[in-house]
């Protein structure tokens, strides 16, 4: 077995084209698919299947390219034994929430990198089910997903069903996150109470797997009855957060926020009570796969700015 052609097959994982991964590895396209029949052949496994969003891996493909990232990763560990002063690449694709603390995190895992390393981060702030695709078909490393916990069954069945593991980052209650000049930012209000009166920016792109607007009637339940809904959704972070400077009678349902960030963008942020108000972050990545020493020094990070958000006195 040559393991070249490990380095062949997660090109084309993370290229999702024969095409262009043989463009990347400077070489023929017929080679390239002769190399990856033979590793096929001799493992006695299908790695890839066509589909109509481009050439992405099997089932067994995915545990296959899983052991693969890991087998290259200590050959490069192997490797830099010999040449200790060889600078050390970083390549790194992320799936995540729109959260204030995880992109603290990671833009303290850069600040704290080695200058003298390779690096390319890949950031994708989007929804949950967009990151579960992203880490089962798209090649990227782990990901981030959130969900309320009363959908947490569908969630870990669909996780299942895509051969994926989870763990546990984060459970905590949502808060009101606003404008310091908000008329609400002294008071103690229920969610109800907030959304009957006030704008809400509300991500636009949740969902359920198997239960199509589940989160929207979550928060209807939870609305006083012939409430007039008031909600701008949003798929960008940084736009929501200028709307609610720029708007200061909005709020947004969020994570606990670090105390350094609500100084930068003068936020405030209060308990917001509701029945159903519980939610999880969990970090996913494909199922036997190992995080390399980069990936938990970043993991590391979100748990460092997690604490620092959850002791934030509010």
């Amino acid at each position: 077995m040559n393991t070249l052609h490990f380095k062949y097959a997660v090109e084309i994982e993370k290229t999702r084209s024969i095409t262009q991964a043989a463009e990347n590895l400077y070489m023929a396209q017929p080679n390239l698919s002769k190399a990856i029949k033979e590793l096929e052949n001799s493992l006695g496994i299908t790695i890839f299947r066509r589909t109509s969003k481009g050439v992405i891996p099997t089932d067994q493909g995915m545990k296959f390219l899983a052991c693969a990232k890991q087998v290259l990763m200590q050959i490069d560990n192997m490797e830099a034994i010999g040449s200790p002063d060889k600078p050390r690449e970083r390549k790194m694709r992320i799936s995540v929430p729109r959260a204030g603390y995880i992109s603290k995190a990671l833009s303290e895992f850069i600040a704290a990198s080695d200058a003298s390393d390779d690096m390319e981060v890949y950031f994708c702030e989007t929804n949950s089910l967009r990151t579960i695709e992203n880490v089962r078909d798209n090649g990227y490393n782990f990901g981030i997903i959130r969900f309320n916990t009363a959908f947490e069954k569908y969630f870990m069945d669909f996780l299942a069903e895509k051969n994926i593991e989870s763990q546990l980052l984060w459970e905590y209650q949502a808060l009101a996150v606003m404008s310091a000049e908000h008329p609400a930012a002294n008071d103690e209000l229920t969610y109800g109470e907030l959304s009957a009166r006030y704008a809400e920016v509300a991500q636009g792109d949740d969902a359920v797997p198997y239960v199509p607007g589940a989160v929207e009637k979550l928060f209807s339940r939870n609305r006083p009855e012939d409430t007039k809904v008031r909600r701008v959704y949003m798929f960008d972070r940084g736009s929501a957060l200028d709307f609610l400077l720029t708007v200061p009678d909005s709020f947004m349902l969020d994570s606990p926020v670090p105390e350094c960030l609500c100084g930068k963008y003068r936020l405030v942020q209060k308990k917001c009570d509701f029945p159903d108000n519980c939610f999880r972050d969990m970090l996913i990545y494909s199922a036997g796969r190992k995080l390399s020493g980069s990936e938990l020094a970043l993991v590391n990070k979100l748990y460092e700015a997690r604490n620092e958000a959850a002791f934030t006195e509010i």
